[in-house]
């Protein structure tokens, strides 16, 4: 067969094996329901894009600029995502031609029966090697690293929509503990106030011993929830410090009232979660990978071509004269692997079995997103319930506390029931705190179960900040 014709039959092989007919077809896309058991209110109100300004706390907004960009983990995720991409580089590369400049230049003498013999020898050549995608396999490859780069993109960005969440968490938790705690001061003096009232009473007479020492344990009980307090005020500050970078005990957070929930959010339809959620993106994009990577690996079992020249100068100097000229040279080779005890095949089944997996933890990841905003939706209307319950319950043991005292004055009862009422509301209010901060924690998981679009931009302006020179 002549070279042309030899061209012409590889031309035609290339163009007729161009979609490999061994490649496996596309995984299903996961489906998702229409609508959630659970719906947004008629009132609803439709979350910002960051979602921690509707709180309306400046502290709070200030910290999250902060945290995006001092973050550790952060960095961490976003310089595996430069290894990503330079990996990827890697493998594009491989469906680009090599281009090798080789050089020498060498002198030698030999001895034969007419003498001595020298001879001087150099060259000059560019060597090129370029594999022919037959089966599509270096497509395939490439394509599985560009989707490895968007996945490990999305698990950045998902990585930022958990901080945000968990330093929004971390920043009510403290606020939290300065409202027990200024709840705690505040009865605490008007305790003891109390207890000398009563001690002069019973002093003059008119009480016995039991109301003393009623008031007595009512001050203990106040004073012995203090220290609780104050240390999960600390370990959330310290949380909150290494959240943005910095070393435990250098935050400290202003006191703030935390703030009210008024209207419910929009959730959307289950399909929104598709776009908004980087964990799903994720997935898909992982799901997307493996697709490709079981594409190369059969590929990997199919005839391999080769195409390789040469084009260069010589140039010999020898005892009879020079030569000189233009050296070339061109190879076309075909592979078949026949045996390697199994080694492809195995591969192919490898890629098939995580595959299946990862498709099992697409829907998976699916589910639990929509479980994660069905549970919220159902916590958020349980604290919203609890907080009116615990209004009702305030305001009848009030009226009962006051009545207790009423009773007291005019010597119509013991001290007993007052200042068991005393105590009783103290424990109120502090469920209320309790509850609230509760509440604005189920709204952030809310929030972040929903996702949203805002990380794009943060992971923007993380790879501008790292990549500037300091």
């Amino acid at each position: 067969m002549k070279f042309s014709q030899l061209g012409i039959a590889i031309f035609i092989l290339t163009m007729v094996t161009a979609c490999n007919p061994f490649r496996p077809a596309p995984s299903p896309q996961p489906e998702m329901p229409k609508n959630y058991a659970l719906q947004s209110e008629p009132s609803s109100q439709v979350l910002p894009d960051k979602w921690w300004t509707t709180f309306q706390d400046i502290q709070l907004n200030q910290l999250e600029e902060q945290l995006f960009n001092t973050n550790l983990d952060l960095r961490q995720a976003f310089y595996r995502l430069e290894q990503v991409k330079a990996q990827a580089r890697q493998t594009h590369a491989s469906r680009l031609p090599t281009m090798t400049l080789n050089g020498s230049t060498g002198r030698s003498q030999s001895l034969s029966a007419t003498g001595e013999s020298r001879s001087t020898t150099s060259s000059l050549s560019i060597s090129a090697a370029y594999e022919i995608d037959l089966w599509n396999k270096l497509s395939d490859q490439d394509q599985a690293t560009q989707a490895q780069i968007l996945a490990n993109a999305e698990n950045v960005k998902a990585l930022f929509l958990s901080l945000s969440a968990q330093l929004a968490q971390q920043y009510f938790l403290v606020q939290e503990q300065h409202a027990h705690i200024r709840l705690l001061e505040t009865q605490k003096k008007r305790s003891k106030l109390l207890l000398n009232l009563i001690t002069e009473r019973y002093q003059a007479g008119l009480l016995t011993a039991s109301s003393v020492y009623q008031a007595e344990r009512n001050l203990a009980t106040i004073e012995a929830q203090l220290p609780a307090y104050e240390t999960t005020l600390k370990q959330a500050e310290n949380n909150i410090s290494v959240l943005l970078g910095s070393a435990p005990g250098t935050i400290k957070l202003r006191p703030s009232e935390l703030p009210p929930i008024s209207k419910p959010i929009t959730i959307g339809l289950p399909a929104d979660l598709l776009i908004r959620r980087p964990d799903i993106k994720q997935a898909l994009y992982q799901l997307n990978a493996l697709d490709h990577t079981l594409a190369a690996a059969i590929a990997e079992r199919l005839p391999g071509l080769n195409l390789t020249a040469t084009l260069g100068k010589a140039a010999n100097s020898l005892t009879s004269g020079d030569v000189n000229g233009t050296i070339w040279s061109l190879v076309l080779s075909l592979s078949q692997p026949l045996f390697d005890g199994d080694r492809r095949q195995a591969t192919v089944e490898q890629q098939k079995a995580l595959l299946a997996e990862q498709l099992a933890a697409t829907r998976q990841a699916l589910l639990t997103a929509l479980q994660e905003v069905e549970d919220s939706l159902t916590s958020e209307q349980n604290y919203a319930l609890r907080a009116e319950q615990l209004r009702r319950q305030n305001r009848a043991n009030d009226n009962y506390r006051k009545a207790s005292l009423n009773n007291y004055r005019f010597g119509l009862s013991d001290s007993t029931n007052w200042l068991n009422s005393e105590i009783d509301q103290l424990g109120i209010l502090s469920a209320q705190i309790s509850n609230q901060r509760l509440w604005l924690n189920q709204r952030i998981i809310l929030a972040k179960a929903l996702g949203g679009s805002w990380m794009d931009d943060q992971l923007s302006t993380l790879r501008t900040s790292l990549r500037e020179p300091k």
